[in-house]
C-alpha cells in the first residue's frame, strides 16, 4: 500500500528560517536547498522539502541545529499550539492539548502519551512518515521549551531522550537549553515526566479560553483520516500484556474488543504490522525502563515478556549493538 503524501506547513518553515539568520547562518543558502515557500499563512509544503532544509542546516551549524533553532523561537510564534498550552491548568492538560493539536494539523508528526507505572507520563514524538530525526528533535525541544515557558521555568522531565548519537566534542548548546543532558541513542524522541510535574500548574491558565480551544480541536481530530489511533490503542495495552507473558496478536486484538483478523487489516491499512508494533514497542520501553535506576536487568526483561534474560539480550544488541547494561552504563 502506498504511503500517504507527508506535508509541513509554510509557517514552520518561515519560523525556521528566521530561527537560522538569528543563530547567524546563512539562511539564504538553506531557502535556495529548501525552494520557494507558498504565501498563503495555512499553506503546506512537501516534506521532501522540509528534509532538505534540515541537511542544509545540519552542514552550517552541526549537531544540536534542531534544538539551538527551537530555542530562537518566542513562544506564541506557533500560533494555536502555543495559545492551547499556554491555557491549560497543569502541564498535563498542556501536553493533552498539543497532542490534539497535532492531530489536528499534522499529517508527519503525532505525539503519543503513555502513563506510566509510577504515576509518571511519557511524551513521545511520533513520525507518520519518512522524517529526519533532527525534526523530530526539534519538535520535542519546541514542546519542552513552552512546557518550562508555562511553568515559569519549573518544568523538567525525568528523562529527555534524543534519538541521536552522542556528540564527539562539547555539546554545551543542548545542556544550556534543557538544563540536563540529553539521553543521546535513545529509539525515540520522548519526554518521561514525574508525576508531580505531571501535574504542575501553569502560570498562564485561563480555563474558558482553554475549554474552547480544546473542544474545538477534538471535534477537529475526530474528522481526521487515518487509523494512527489504532496504534495508540495497541501500544496502551501492551505493557501489562507483555509482563503477563500474553502478548500474541489474537490476545490484544480481544483487548480491543475487535477479531484477530480486523486488527491485522486495520494495521495494514496504515503499513505497520502486528510485529512491528510489538518490536517498536519492546524497544522502547527498554531504554525506558533500562533508565530506572535499580531495575534489574531480569525484571527489565521479564516485563518486556522474555522468558529468558538471554533472549532479552540478544534482542537489544540487534536493536542496539551493545547489551543492556552496557548501555545502561553509558548513560550515568
Amino acid at each position: 500500500m502506498a504511503e500517504a503524501p507527508a506535508w509541513v506547513p509554510a509557517l514552520t518553515l518561515r519560523l525556521q528560517l528566521q530561527g537560522l539568520a538569528t543563530l547567524g547562518l546563512d539562511a539564504a543558502h538553506v531557502q535556495a536547498a529548501l525552494g520557494p515557500l507558498p504565501d498563503a499563512p495555512d499553506a503546506l509544503v512537501p516534506a521532501q522539502a522540509y528534509v532538505r532544509m534540515w541537511h542544509a542546516a545540519e552542514l552550517l551549524h552541526g549537531p544540536g541545529v534542531a534544538s539551538a533553532l527551537a530555542g530562537t523561537i518566542a513562544f506564541g510564534a506557533f500560533g494555536a499550539l502555543d495559545y492551547l498550552v499556554g491555557s491549560a491548568d497543569t502541564v498535563a492538560g498542556g501536553c493533552e492539548s498539543a497532542r490534539l493539536h497535532f492531530a489536528m494539523v499534522s499529517t508527519d508528526t503525532a505525539l503519543e502519551i503513555d502513563p506510566l507505572d509510577d504515576g509518571g507520563h511519557a511524551l513521545r514524538v511520533r513520525a507518520l512518515a519518512p522524517m529526519p530525526v533532527q525534526a523530530l528533535e526539534f519538535t520535542l525541544a519546541t514542546l519542552f521549551l513552552r512546557l518550562r515557558h508555562v511553568t515559569g521555568g519549573g518544568f523538567r522531565p525525568r528523562l529527555l531522550g534524543l534519538p541521536v548519537a552522542r556528540p564527539a566534542g562539547d555539546d554545551a548548546e543542548r545542556l544550556a537549553l534543557f538544563g540536563q543532558t540529553p539521553a543521546y541513542g535513545h529509539p525515540c524522541a520522548e519526554m518521561l515526566i514525574d508525576a508531580a510535574t505531571w501535574e504542575m500548574p501553569t502560570c498562564s491558565a485561563d480555563p474558558m479560553l482553554h475549554a474552547a480551544l480544546k473542544d474545538m480541536a477534538a471535534r477537529l481530530e475526530l474528522a481526521q483520516p487515518g487509523d494512527s489511533s489504532l496504534q495508540q490503542a495497541l501500544r496502551a495495552r501492551l505493557r501489562d500484556a507483555l509482563a503477563q507473558g500474553h502478548a500474541d496478536a489474537a490476545r490484544l486484538a480481544e483487548l480491543l474488543g475487535v477479531s484477530e483478523r480486523t486488527l491485522q487489516r486495520r494495521l495494514a491499512g496504515i503499513g505497520r504490522s502486528f510485529s512491528e508494533v510489538v518490536e517498536e514497542f519492546r524497544r522502547e520501553e527498554a531504554a525506558r525502563l533500562l533508565a530506572t535506576p535499580g531495575l534489574a536487568l531480569v525484571e527489565v526483561a521479564s516485563r518486556l515478556g522474555y522468558a529468558e534474560q538471554t533472549s532479552f539480550t540478544r534482542a537489544f544488541r540487534r536493536w542496539t549493538g551493545v547489551t543492556p547494561g552496557r548501555w545502561r552504563a553509558g548513560r550515568r
